[in-house]
């Protein structure tokens, strides 16, 4: 494991870009465990189940012990099932050699992002000593095996807090402070998910094939599974058979108890007391066929015991904060100024590329070009009432969706007057939204080849679960923004947008944008109503074009 500490100068942005730029940088061992492991090692009679003590003792020496016989493994075409398994396959020469590769750390009581670092391989502890547990009282196989996963699942948190820290306390704040979805804040500053990186970052070390398998984001569960979850644990009759076999088949996989090991941690995490934590907790009590009192006493006792086994003075437990009263205030989880100008060198900064950032136009450049009148009325009536009444009453020329989709941009552009009109059309097997129409959008706009993945909660997200029509205004975009992916909130008008979906009967298949440009008014009600009374038009209209 080759120690990289040269940064690159380019945005670092994407899974691929994050997984080339973490695969090999060092994860430091506090430097107590590795004393410890040290002077165990110098006498030459020590038997292994001492060091397995020292070394099970901290997640990252783990990780490191199991990296290091998964290399011996791969050259017989076997796996590493445990740490126990690593440890007796290594041998002490090999112990030695960890020992010698690893790098000591001492915590800095007043570095924010050391404190996290080790907060987040506390989370993963936690999980690991609560799945095990679990496994334990189910009698359930594969006990060691379900151990690695989990300790493993968060190991993106462990580098990124340790090699890009001024990203990771741009996502704590857009999470604590402006509540934006965990995901949607991961994707926003990273243009991936932690989860996506952990994932590429263990099957790239072939540490683990059941946490490759669990942190899989096809094998995660959408809203409506995690609610239908729910409902199964609190026995809602309003479930239908076929959805009560479906979750009996998630619960009954091999990877869902890693996958629910780690929600409980990494929520818990924000807080034991919110709603999603005490959701996820039926969801446990279910799995385990409990009663609810038992149940959280359980999970207490079971965190109380991860503190105790892996705690790193001057930071908060998890069962710490089990303990304290709701409360308002929040830890220490952004960076202050002198830290972040002493890891400004040393980590990359918090850029995109140049490709998806919008182009802006210098002040001078937009104090020579006025604001546009936008007047309450239509740019070309009988354009527009034309549209309308061939989405309603058909139009022998309409003869695919398409057409209709198209007629749809040139109604709102030319006929009512939005400048700037985009549609988005959704595939329902890939969950992804992507450009395909466009009008008064430049040609190197990043919007023409904006995608964006609809399993990320956002509002797109929502609208494409069910029909609706978004006003975005200046009233209310500080609410609004923080549901929107970032880069979406640069490229858009300050004056405020439309976001509507089209639906074809229950199948969402497009969703449309439009504005009054860069240098537009406020939206009036007006072209508001008739945005929607338009694409409500298209909808029947692809409706009677889709009939048999």
């Amino acid at each position: 494991m080759q120690a990289v500490e040269e940064q690159s100068n380019s945005p670092i942005y994407g899974v691929e870009a994050w997984v080339e730029y973490l695969k090999e940088r060092p994860l430091p061992v506090r430097n107590s465990v590795l004393r410890r492991l040290q002077k165990q090692l110098q006498d030459p009679n020590v038997p292994l189940r001492s060091l397995n003590r020292t070394i099970q003792s901290d997640p990252v020496l783990s990780l490191h012990v199991v990296r290091k016989a998964s290399e011996l493994h791969d050259k017989f075409d076997s796996k590493v099932k445990s740490i126990d398994h690593a440890i007796n396959s290594l041998g002490l020469d090999n112990i030695q050699a960890v020992l010698k590769e690893a790098t000591p750390l001492r915590l800095n009581p007043s570095s924010v992002a050391q404190k996290m670092y080790f907060r987040y391989i506390s989370v993963s502890h936690h999980a690991a000593v609560q799945a095990t547990d679990w496994l334990q009282k189910r009698k359930a196989p594969f006990i060691d095996e379900t151990y690695l996963a989990t300790l493993f699942y968060g190991v993106g948190h462990w580098l990124l807090w340790q090699h890009a820290a001024l990203h990771m306390s741009e996502i704590q704040s857009k999470i604590r402070e402006q509540q934006t979805d965990v995901v949607l804040a991961e994707n926003d500053v990273l243009g991936c998910t932690v989860q996506e990186i952990s994932q590429r970052l263990i099957a790239d070390w072939g540490i683990s094939e059941l946490a490759v398998v669990s942190l899989e984001h096809e094998t995660s569960p959408n809203k409506k599974t995690l609610s239908q979850l729910h409902q199964r644990a609190l026995g809602d009759p309003r479930l239908s058979d076929q959805d009560l076999r479906e979750i009996n088949h998630l619960v009954q996989e091999k990877f869902f108890p890693v996958k629910l090991a780690n929600w409980i941690a990494l929520t818990a995490n924000l807080g034991w007391q919110q709603t999603k934590t005490m959701k996820i907790i039926d969801i446990i009590n279910d799995f385990l066929k409990g009663e609810i009192s038992e149940t959280i006493a359980m999970l207490h006792v079971n965190c109380a015991s991860a503190s105790r086994s892996f705690h790193v003075a001057g930071t908060l437990a998890p069962a710490a904060e089990m303990l304290m009263l709701p409360s308002e205030l929040m830890i220490n989880f952004k960076l202050s100024e002198k830290e972040r100008a002493q890891l400004q060198d040393k980590h990359p900064a918090v850029e995109k590329p140049v490709q998806i950032i919008a182009p802006v136009i210098e002040p001078e450049e937009a104090d020579e070009t006025p604001p546009a009148e936008i007047k309450p009325d239509y740019l070309d009536q009988a354009l527009f009432d034309q549209i309308s009444e061939r989405f309603l009453k058909g139009y022998n020329l309409y003869t695919r969706p398409k057409h209709v989709l198209q007629g749809l941009i040139q109604g709102l552009n030319r006929g009512l007057g939005f400048e700037r009109v985009c549609m988005y059309l959704i595939n329902g097997k890939s969950h992804r939204m992507k450009t395909a129409f466009s009008a008064g959008f430049e040609e190197t706009h990043p919007i023409i080849q904006f995608e964006y993945d609809l399993e990320i909660p956002s509002l797109f997200k929502k609208l494409r679960e069910r029909p609706g029509c978004i006003w975005v205004k200046p009233a209310n975009q500080e609410q609004m923004q923080h549901m929107l992916p970032e880069i979406y909130q640069n490229w858009c008008c300050e004056n405020g947008y439309l976001l509507m979906s089209l639906f074809l009967g229950k199948t969402p298949i497009a969703i449309i944008h439009a504005d009054y440009g860069s240098h537009g008014s406020e939206i009036s009600e007006f072209h508001h109503e008739r945005f929607r009374y338009l694409c409500s038009a298209a909808s029947l209209g692809l409706k009677k074009l889709t009939k048999p």
